[in-house]
């Protein structure tokens, strides 16, 4: 996950609509965010978090700005939004979270409606709905792993403390998703009360909470209806503005030609991304014929069992078994001489009859045979193509990437441009083609509240009723039982080999990345995490040292914690500290400025002006991508974004 831009509205200090955009470039993967104390670093940390998780303390009063509020009038509706652009393991994501209120009389805020749109994006400006965002979000980043990720420079020592054991042992369950396998463990453990629980579930009352809100229902979705047309009259004129920008551009001397390539490129990306979205069909299409590869063992084995009990004469039979039902039926040999049922003649047919195989099952055999045979040079195309595909796919990602970035290069020369006019029309043009995102954000947002209407009011013209499931027997959820339990044993021993294996390995890399960060690395020797997730320090004199250590060794130790963490669990997330060099002595913040950019894919720093200067500043400036001011204004008390 790499944050691409962040846009708020009314929120807390931030009045109006601001925009801010963090570098994502491997080389410069740098964002760094100045501001006095009290200018607003903690509410924009505070942003980040709101919008993705929804998980704040404040209340909605204190989220909405201020002097948004002072300046609407009583009963007048207020909202506030942080709209949020991150790419995913090359997918390109929208997330946008809003909430109301209504100012009162005595200019309080009565808390309203708060929603969470998700959108999965194409550069061509078109945008996926997704239905299950809060599941999606944490599957990229889990809401229980963010603290490790985005976190407050300040607390950041609380691992490195003597009592952290059980803190370390949390974190490390929730970034390598431990957790996942104990919940699975004990929902196994469960599972038989859970069947019991099921077959008590009976519906209550749903149905009158239904028609209660059928006309409020009605109105919210003809609300949605409107609002979605709105915002398409919108995005049309948005687009229209961004046309004619590109024409002015075309026409102007010293940005004709970075025009020209800029519609070169777009051009060639829309191909490209049309080839691409043909391939994922296709390579859909050929994974559903996957069963061959998976089958390609069985069927040998059974074709080895046809051509041995063909080798041995049992396929085909020698006699066809209703020849020798007919023989028996007549009581007469095919020589015309009668026999005795139950002699010896008879006896004989008898075990005869039972050795073969009736015509039909023969003949079923034996067309089987025939369509196993080509199963394996079937498998191998299957293969071979699908190999094809994917090593296209990887071209097309590899090539894609290289456009943008090529448009992005423009965009950068243009919105640089000396001449004031072509720098600001790139600039609106950036800002209209953020407008159509948001818009385009806000109509997911009217999708999702028309399905939910749309859900609820075909509820409202049906019976609600559970139908009770049936009784499971005493001995099918025994069965049940023990085979859950047998599961969440086998897990369970999974669980202590895997955990303990991962515990030594973040011990080795926490070493590594503590002796490159410390500036008395002589001293400190060894790193440890024990089996009772204790982290220790060792010194040259082989004694542990944790206690020993200053606040600024212990968040230096905490930070390798947290880096180490992240590099073992490869999981895909920016680094986001607010205030991370405050108790810092001038050696730390070199050695973390020196080193901290190559440990992490994005970093993204919020400090005061005290905490990055000299040879850290100097440390940090070739990999700075995005840099911005917070200043703060002491007649409004609002905050505002200014890039340096």
């Amino acid at each position: 996950m790499k944050i691409e831009r962040i846009q708020m509205e009314n929120f807390r200090q931030y009045f109006g609509r601001q925009r801010m955009t963090f570098s994502r470039d491997r080389a410069r993967n740098v964002t760094v965010i100045h501001g006095i104390n009290g200018a607003g670093k903690s509410s924009l940390f505070l942003a980040i978090n709101w919008c993705l998780y929804g998980e704040v303390s404040s209340n909605v009063g204190e989220l909405i700005s201020k002097e948004a509020v002072s300046r609407a009038s009583d009963g007048e509706e207020i909202r506030a939004s942080v709209e949020l652009v991150f790419t995913h393991n090359s997918e390109r994501y929208l997330v946008l979270r809003r909430l109301k209120g209504v100012k009162q009389e005595d200019g309080a805020i009565e808390s309203g409606d708060e929603d969470f749109t998700m959108m999965r994006t194409r550069r061509d400006g078109q945008a996926e709905r997704i239905a299950n965002p809060i599941g999606v979000m944490n599957s990229i980043l889990s809401s229980n792993v963010r603290t490790y990720f985005l976190f407050d420079g300040e607390k950041i020592d609380n691992f490195a403390k003597p009592e952290a054991s059980d803190e370390v042992r949390y974190a490390i369950y929730n970034v390598l998703k431990l957790e996942v396998m104990t919940r699975a463990r004990n929902h196994l453990q469960d599972i038989a009360a859970e069947y019991r629980r099921e077959l008590k579930r009976v519906s209550t009352g749903e149905l009158r909470q239904f028609v209660e809100s059928e006309e409020r229902a009605i109105a919210e979705k003809e609300k949605a209806h409107t609002r979605k047309e709105e915002l398409e009259r919108e995005i049309e004129s948005a687009r229209r503005k961004i046309t004619d920008i590109d024409r002015r551009l075309r026409e102007m001397p010293n940005a004709s030609a970075l025009q020209q390539r800029r519609d070169r490129l777009e051009r060639d990306l829309e191909q490209r991304e049309d080839e691409m979205t043909a391939l994922i069909s296709n390579i859909r299409t050929l994974a559903t014929s996957g069963f061959t590869v998976i089958a390609q063992g069985a069927v040998e084995r059974a074709l080895a069992i046809l051509d041995e009990k063909r080798e041995r004469g049992e396929i085909p039979s020698s006699i066809r078994q209703q020849f020798v039902q007919d023989l028996i039926e007549r009581l007469q040999c095919i020589c015309g001489r009668r026999f005795d049922a139950n002699g010896a003649e008879h006896e004989k047919l008898l075990a005869l009859m039972n050795s073969s195989l009736p015509g039909s099952l023969e003949d079923d055999v034996m067309d089987t045979a025939a369509a196993l045979r080509p199963f394996a040079e079937r498998a191998g195309r299957l293969r071979d193509e699908l190999n094809q595909r994917m090593q296209r796919r990887a071209e097309l990602l590899d090539i894609m990437k290289s456009l943008e970035e090529e448009i992005d290069e423009v965009r950068d020369q243009l919105k640089g441009s000396p001449q004031e006019e072509i720098s600001r029309l790139e600039e609106q043009r950036e800002n209209f083609r953020a407008d159509i995102e948001s818009y385009r954000l806000e109509q997911g947002n009217c999708d999702t509240r028309i399905d939910l209407m749309s859900a609820e009011l075909e509820e409202l013209k049906k019976q609600i009723q559970v139908a009770k499931k049936e009784k499971k027997t005493e001995r099918e959820l025994t069965r049940k039982a023990s085979l859950a339990q047998r599961a969440a044993d086998a897990i369970g021993e999974v669980y202590e080999t895997f955990a303990d294996d991962m515990r030594r390995r973040i011990e080795a890399k926490t070493k590594e990345i503590f002796k490159l960060l410390v500036w008395k690395d002589s001293h400190f020797q060894d790193v440890r995490l024990g089996s009772d997730y204790n982290l220790e320090v060792i010194d040259r004199y082989g004694l542990p040292a944790r206690p020993e250590l200053s606040a600024g060794e212990r968040q230096v130790l905490s930070l390798s914690f947290i880096t180490a963490m992240s590099r073992v669990s490869e999981e895909e997330a920016p680094l986001v500290m607010d205030t991370p060099f405050g108790r810092l002595s001038s050696q730390h913040r070199n050695n973390i400025t020196e080193h901290l950019p190559e440990l992490a894919d994005q970093l993204v720093l919020f400090v005061t002006d005290e905490e990055l200067r000299d040879k850290a500043r100097k440390n940090l400036e070739p990999r700075i991508g995005a840099e911005y001011r917070l200043t703060f204004d002491r007649k409004t008390s609002c905050t505002t974004i200014e890039e340096v």
